[in-house]
């Protein structure tokens, strides 16, 4: 009888230890790993400076793992660093404390306001804010998803997010 406990508890601990590692593995797919915090937001060039958007702002961000989706109704703005003139919306990564770029970092954006347009616009670590975090500024449309890849530093693997606008989101037109 002894024995037989002796099994039943070596069953249960391996039971309950399958158990925390699917939840582990749930919790980071389902996070979209965790590396970085994503906020949409406003950004001031001469300042340089970003502020997260309010409830007030009339579009959202959902996030579902590397899948970024925008909703509401997306602001036209004037053309703005290098950026054309349309639906442009700021999107803000914040690394966790415990990731620091260095010379490894990479980050590569597509260029889809031009539908002919194919490939990757690649920077380094340059590209990042004196805080590390990277604020990507670029145009959406209905029609074309755009992708940024980020590689914080030779630690961590390069992360691709898609950002798209919902069917049901409306884009602003020029004033």
């Amino acid at each position: 009888m002894f024995i037989k406990g002796e099994q039943n508890m070596k069953i249960f601990k391996g039971f309950i230890a399958t158990v925390m590692l699917c939840c582990m593995a749930f919790i980071m797919v389902g996070c979209g790993g965790v590396s970085v915090n994503i906020a949409l937001g406003t950004y001031d060039v001469e300042a340089e400076t970003f502020t997260a958007n309010t409830s007030t702002a009339g579009y959202t961000l959902e996030r579902n793992g590397y899948s970024l989706v925008l909703k509401g109704t997306i602001p036209y703005v004037e053309s703005t660093l290098g950026v054309n003139a349309g639906n442009i919306v700021v999107v803000r990564f914040d690394p966790i404390a415990t990731i620091t770029a260095d010379t490894e970092t990479a980050i590569s954006t597509t260029n889809r306001q031009d539908p002919e347009a194919d490939g990757w616009n690649t920077y380094g670590q340059e590209a990042l804010e004196t805080d590390g975090s990277l604020v990507w500024i670029t145009g959406v449309s209905k029609e074309n998803n755009v992708q940024i890849k980020i590689k914080w530093n030779a630690d961590y693997a390069e992360e691709i997010y898609t950002l798209t606008v919902d069917s049901t989101a409306t884009l602003a037109t020029a004033p």
